[in-house]
């Protein structure tokens, strides 16, 4: 085997550096790389890594700056597979193969996932450019994302509706069902509702709080601060639900509607376990997300515009609205569109 080529760079200070190479002109490329990053300002002598410059960005450029719960899921991402990946690299030896094969080493994962561990990266890598710790951010524009694309999203039928809701009956979390499946809300949503956030005179439902994952409460926390503007909204609910609520309420023991330990709000970890116990054996997958799609679902199918829905869903945009309308469309106008073509023929 061939020794390694070495070449040396003179520092500000008189110090030499060494750059090591299997060949001589890979060795002077490094120190070339080195050179016009002094020339940039770039201290070359600091080593810091990529787990303790992730640790500065999150604790002084995240935190306190987004929602908690935001906060914890880039966290969340950092620790699971960023700093796994290369966190033990200099953050000024780190090259887009690095980051390209943190992404292979994860394809398992769902490209939007993958998409997003790209995303906080590069956002790191920004920030040390920033700070003069490098001068070229190494998530380059050339790496792609891979990943599993997920089944497109399909509402539930009637039938399944059905099911869902019999199976919740009598249990603790049948209201959580029963609204998320009416109403369209989001989880934190309906474990944040509280009875005074319905007026039974009117039949409409405002949701103005949400509940949330914190540092000190990770099974969940009581957030008035919601996901977007949009997020509060009010609900128009069917009559038939406002009697069942205003029957439960001559109940209750508790301000919220969703009734965990010591009549507070049923925590996320509960949720969970009560979800699991009534799915389980279900000839059908559901989420609690599943529910509010197709709740979005039905909207359309009742004829609401899309602003309408869009409103109702607390969409900030239309565009994830338009998501389900276009699935929406593609499924409730196949058969017109197949008479159409068929009588023209």
């Amino acid at each position: 085997m061939s020794k390694q080529k070495t070449v040396t760079l003179t520092m500000p200070d008189g110090r030499r550096k060494y750059f090591r190479g299997a060949t001589k002109k890979e060795a002077e490329r490094k120190r070339e790389e080195a050179r016009r990053a002094m020339e940039a300002g770039i201290d070359i002598s600091v080593k810091t890594t990529v787990a303790e410059f992730s640790s500065v960005w999150l604790e002084e450029y995240k935190r306190g700056s987004i929602r908690e719960s935001s906060y914890m899921t880039l966290d969340s991402i950092v620790r699971s597979h960023i700093i796994p990946a290369i966190g033990s690299l200099q953050v000024k030896s780190v090259r887009p193969a690095h980051i390209q094969k943190m992404l292979r080493d994860r394809a398992n994962l769902s490209r939007s996932t993958q998409q997003r561990i790209l995303s906080i990266t590069r956002s790191i890598f920004e920030v040390a450019i920033e700070n003069s710790l490098i001068l070229n951010n190494p998530c380059v524009k050339s790496i792609k994302v891979a990943g599993v694309v997920p089944d497109e999203k399909t509402p539930l039928t009637a039938e399944q509706e059905t099911m869902l809701l019999d199976r919740a009956r009598g249990t603790k979390i049948y209201m959580f069902v029963r609204l998320g499946l009416c109403a369209g809300l989001r989880r934190g949503e309906l474990l944040g509702l509280q009875w005074g956030d319905i007026d039974f005179e009117t039949g409409m439902l405002n949701v103005e709080r949400s509940i949330a994952p914190s540092d000190a409460h990770p099974d969940g926390d009581v957030n008035t601060d919601l996901k977007t503007k949009a997020a509060r909204r009010t609900i128009p609910l069917p009559w038939s639900v406002v009697e069942e609520l205003r029957a439960e309420k001559a109940r209750a023991k508790s301000v919220y509607v969703i009734t965990g330990r010591r009549n507070s709000y049923l925590g996320i970890a509960a949720l969970s376990y009560h979800w699991k116990k009534i799915t389980d054996d279900l000839p059908f997958y559901v989420t609690p997300h599943k529910m509010r799609h197709t709740r979005i679902t039905r909207w359309f199918e009742q004829g609401l515009d899309l602003k309408e829905v869009q409103y109702l869903a607390g969409h900030t945009t239309s565009r994830m609205t338009l998501d389900v309308y276009t699935h929406y469309q593609k499924d409730s106008r196949l058969e017109s569109t197949a008479q159409k073509i068929r009588a023209a023929l």
